[in-house]
């Protein structure tokens, strides 16, 4: 991915109700208007409709061919690791390996209560599920939490892009991550924090990830840059 491209994040349950659109019309729309990509957030419990991400880019991919298909982000340490592969498995599959792993660790204490997990592990558990997760989706027998698994069919890795602009995030976008993908920070931030990704990646003899940047521009909204 060392060309500029842009994509845009699908119409949420409000949206889709309030302008008679669902994520079918919206995906195709989104690839006939030439647009490189589709995007989904993930929630869970967040006090208003939301839409599984998996299942809703699932639909998106069933409807398009050639747009990537992304998530923005998945939080695959709010699941079982295993549960979590199999998702991302299935979406590399039916989409044809179109899938762009956004990732993240955030969300709230309230959806780690709802989801059974405790808050203070999702740094750790996102760790061990991006070191994990190549091996599972590979087909390969991997303890995980004790038990070894195999998941079928295997599939290629998709690229992972690691989501927010915290440190922590850059730090993890140059250990793990193929791409590093904060929203709605400044030109001045935005370039801090390639340079520092540039850094920590070399010292650990990887390339630059690519660097992606979410940002609104809905009108009444602005958008990352000033």
């Amino acid at each position: 991915m060392n060309s500029f491209e842009i994509g845009v994040i699908l119409p949420g349950v409000g949206v889709q109700r309030g302008d008679g659109i669902d994520l079918r019309e919206a995906a195709r729309h989104a690839e006939d208007a030439g647009l490189d990509g589709v995007w989904h957030g993930d929630h869970l419990a967040v006090g208003g409709p939301t839409l599984d991400a998996p299942i809703a880019l699932a639909t998106a991919a069933a409807a398009t061919a050639r747009v990537r298909i992304g998530t923005s982000v998945l939080i695959p340490a709010i699941r079982p690791l295993a549960w979590a592969a199999k998702q991302v498995a299935t979406l590399q599959y039916v989409s044809g390996g179109r899938l762009v792993l956004g990732v993240g660790s955030g969300g709230g204490p309230g959806q780690w209560a709802a989801a059974g997990v405790p808050y203070a592990e999702r740094g750790p558990r996102t760790d061990s599920a991006l070191r994990l997760l190549p091996r599972l989706l590979a087909g390969e027998r991997t303890e995980v939490e004790g038990a070894a698994v195999e998941l079928a069919p295997s599939v290629p890795m998709p690229p992972v892009w690691v989501g927010n602009a915290s440190m922590t995030a850059i730090r993890r976008a140059a250990r793990l991550g193929d791409g590093w993908f904060p929203s709605l920070i400044s030109p001045a931030q935005l370039a801090e924090g390639a340079a520092r990704l540039a850094e920590l990646a070399a010292e650990h003899g990887r390339p630059a990830p690519v660097v992606a940047i979410g940002g609104d521009l809905r009108p009444g909204h602005g958008g990352p840059f000033p």
